[in-house]
Parts: structure tokens; C-alpha cells; sequence
């Protein structure tokens, strides 16, 4: 890895004032990611299927298709790695030894990289050595981590590392916190600041790096997991797959919580993930939005009153998700609870989050549906709330929470059905029925 390359940095994207927030786009979405799903079906493999040597078949088969000019779109190289774990190094190296300037290389260039990317992140010197400092966050160890601060250190005054592009600018140092942060959103890393690059930030991370020398760092869930099907769910994590988390806390049974407590916990709201995977694209944010959720699915009181809490600041939609998700007595008691809200205090407090970073629901994610297993474009607008007002997010939620709702799922949130929820629920609380989610197991 050179750590000397300015330009191999990551540099913080734009963020427009405007969102591009419709039900079409959304639907539309849907459609196109439902299009993949049988290609995907094929060159994928879980956990659940407890069969690491078939994942790493299936590897080999994305060689044999960029062989036969036959580009495999929905093939991703690091969720069948985190399945096949060292079985999978054949496999990876025979696409990685591809030249990348002719023949199945260029056509596949993107999996050649990935590969190569893989087997650095599993040891391999070779290929660590090509890797820019960008993906360093990738690899996610104690050799990554302080290669990251140290280069954060040297550069803190840097001017070059500010990039003007006319009407806007992007900073590389932003970047470089980014990628830390990804590694401590994926593993456990004690004492590890959140800090930026000002002097007393700078300070901050020179201290760290002295304390910590000689001593781990870093601190991957999976290592201290002996099951296998739940080790296999927390090396996804560490691959960039969060949802696994979620599996955990659905299949993981007693032995779920001391396995989530070795997750960084959220320092900042988060949006929960709960949606379908590309190649090329983790979505490294969601692994909190996750884990809090996991912990309160399994009892970790703190967790769920952050939730809660969530509610009445600037993430009140995202809460909502997470509540519906988790289901029962509880979600229901705070739903109800928030239909108190001012709907002008909440959407001013939305939009000073949406301002800053793309917020919950992300038109360009394709989000799993929590009641229905088919996806369903009308329903699954209700279950975003999809440009909807809050009060009519809430009501149109709690529909789907209860069996036998004083309302369907979807009803308009006038004053009187607002009235007529909370008075129900003032009635029924105490013997209620709370609906079930179909099982599906999102790894």
C-alpha cells in the first residue's frame, strides 16, 4: 500500500440541497432490482445453506462466464468469500491473475479487482501491496487503521488535500475520517477516537496511535464465534454485508446477544438496512442502524429506548422503520405515543438532517418489504413512508402492526383516525394481537 499518493484518497461527495423523493422512482427501482433476482438466485449463496465449498464453485463459475464474454451483473465476488471463507483462495486467484488490458480481464474488470481486493483482505502480501489508500478500509485491520491515522496525521495541513471544483469543494481528510469510521463501524476498535483533523483532533489521534502501540486494535466479531452458520453472519459484516447482523438476532437464540455486543454500537442515529445487496455497492452506514436494532430484537433495553428517543429528533422516519421491524406491544405503545408529535416540529427537524446526508428512504436503495415476502410497490410505499407526512407514516404503519387494527394499513391520517388509534389503543393494549412478520432471513 503507498500512503503517499494523494489522489488514490477518498474525497466526500457533493450533497445537493435538493432530493429527488417519488413514488415512481421508487417503484420503478423495485421493478429493476426484481429483474436481476433470478441471475442473482443463481451466482449466490448464503449462510443458511451451510455449504462453503459450493460458494466457492460458484465463484469459479463467475470465471467460466467472463470466459464466454457472458458479464455476470448480479455476481458478487466478496458476499460468496464471506461464505467460503479459505476455500474460496483457489478460485480468487485464478481471476486475479487475469491481466486486466485484454481478454476476460478487461471484460471483467470489476470482479478481477474484487478478487484481487478479497485475497489481500485474507492475507495475501502480494496483491496488499497494489492496494491504494483508499482501500485500506477495506482490509479493516490494525495495519489499515493506523496506516489511515498516520497518513491523517501528515496531511492534516496539507492544502493539497482540499479539492475545488468551482462552485464546490471536496476534501480528501474528510474522506480519509470516512474510511476509519468504516472500519469502526465493522469491528470493534477500543478507545478509538472520534476525532477530526484540527490541531486538538490531530492530538487526538497521535495519542491513540502511542497508546495502542504494541496492542491490538482491532477486534473482528466472527474470530470468538465457534457455530458455524453464526460465524459465517458476522464475517458477512466484516465482507460489508450488514443485514447479517439482523440474522443473527432472528436465528441466534441465546447465543445472539454476547455475539451483537461485539459490534461498535451507534454513536450517531443511523438508518436500519433491511435491503437487498449489490455488487460493488456495501452499505457500510447500516451496520449501526442494525446492530441497534439487533440488540433491542434481543432484549437490550438501552438500544430500544434510543429508538424510541429517535422518534422526537432528527430521524423520526428511519425510527419509525426500525419499530415496525421489531413489532409487538412496545413499537406499537411508542407509535402511538408519537402520533403527539407536532408534524411541523418533526419535518423541520427532518430536513436539517436531510440537508447534510442523504436520508431515510433512499429512493436508490431497494429495501426489503418487512409483511410481504413478494415485493409490492403500492404496499411497500406505505411500509417507507414514501413522501408521506409523519402523522400519515405512523398510522399507515400501524395498520400492519396488530391483527384486527381500527384501521387498515395505509389509512389517511386525519385528525379523527389519529383520534381513533389512540383511543383503541387505550382500550386494547393490555390484549392485544400483534401481527408476525413472514420469516425471512436477510443475510
Amino acid at each position: 500500500m503507498n500512503p503517499r499518493n494523494v489522489t488514490d484518497l477518498p474525497t466526500r461527495p457533493r450533497r445537493f440541497a435538493w432530493r429527488v423523493r417519488s413514488f415512481w422512482i421508487l417503484t420503478a427501482a423495485l421493478l429493476l432490482g426484481a429483474s436481476f433476482l433470478a441471475a442473482a438466485a443463481a451466482v449466490a449463496q448464503t449462510c443458511e445453506d451451510r455449504n462453503p465449498a459450493h460458494a466457492a464453485a460458484l465463484i469459479d463459475q463467475i470465471r467460466f462466464s467472463c470466459q464466454r464474454d457472458d458479464i455476470p451483473y448480479s455476481a458478487d465476488i466478496n458476499s460468496l468469500t464471506a461464505v467460503a471463507d479459505q476455500e474460496a483462495l483457489p478460485a480468487l486467484r485464478k481471476i486475479a491473475s487475469w491481466p486486466t488490458d485484454k481478454g476476460p480481464g478487461n471484460r471483467c474488470l470489476g470482479w478481477v479487482n474484487m478478487a484481487r481486493m478479497a485475497l489481500a483482505k485474507m492475507g495475501d502480501e502480494s496483491y496488499r501491496a497494489t492496494l491504494r489508500m483508499g482501500e485500506a478500509s477495506f482490509i479493516a485491520d490494525d495495519r489499515a487503521l493506523t496506516d489511515l491515522i498516520e497518513f491523517l496525521i501528515a496531511h492534516a495541513k496539507d492544502p493539497s488535500m482540499y479539492h475545488n471544483f468551482g462552485d464546490y469543494g471536496s476534501d480528501a481528510r474528510d474522506g480519509l475520517l470516512h474510511e476509519i469510521d468504516i472500519i469502526r463501524r465493522r469491528r470493534l476498535v477500543p478507545d478509538l477516537p472520534l476525532a477530526d483533523y484540527s490541531d486538538a483532533g490531530i492530538a487526538q489521534w497521535k495519542s491513540y496511535l502511542q497508546n495502542h502501540k504494541s496492542r491490538q486494535m482491532t477486534f473482528p466479531a466472527y474470530l470468538e464465534v465457534t457455530d458455524p452458520y453464526l460465524q459465517c453472519l458476522a464475517r458477512r459484516v466484516d465482507w460489508g454485508f450488514p443485514d447479517a447482523i439482523l440474522a443473527i438476532a432472528a436465528t441466534g437464540g441465546d447465543a445472539a446477544l454476547p455475539i451483537l455486543r461485539k459490534f461498535t454500537v451507534p454513536w450517531k442515529p443511523e438508518m436500519m438496512g433491511y435491503a437487498v445487496s449489490a455488487p460493488f455497492n456495501p452499505d457500510w452506514p447500516t451496520i449501526q442502524g442494525n446492530v441497534q436494532v439487533a440488540l433491542a430484537q434481543s432484549g437490550d433495553e438501552a438500544m430500544f429506548a434510543q429508538i424510541v428517543a429517535e422518534l422526537s429528533g432528527d430521524t423520526p422516519y428511519q425510527s419509525v422503520r426500525k419499530l415496525e421491524y421489531l413489532g409487538g406491544k412496545r413499537s406499537v405503545d411508542a407509535l402511538v405515543n408519537s402520533l403527539d408529535l407536532s408534524e411541523d416540529v418533526v419535518q423541520k427537524a427532518r430536513m436539517k438532517e436531510c440537508a447534510i446526508r442523504e436520508c431515510y428512504p433512499d429512493v436508490r436503495v431497494q429495501w426489503r418489504q418487512i409483511w410481504k415476502l413478494q415485493m409490492d410497490g403500492h404496499e411497500i410505499q406505505t411500509e417507507l413512508c414514501e413522501a408521506m407526512s409523519f402523522h400519515s407514516c405512523v398510522v399507515g404503519v400501524l395498520g400492519y402492526m396488530v391483527k384486527n387494527p381500527p384501521l387498515p394499513p395505509g389509512a389517511p391520517a386525519t385528525p379523527e383516525n389519529i383520534q381513533k388509534w389512540k383511543d383503541w389503543w387505550a382500550k386494547n393494549k393490555d390484549h392485544a394481537e400483534f401481527a408476525v412478520k413472514p420469516p425471512q432471513i436477510a443475510e
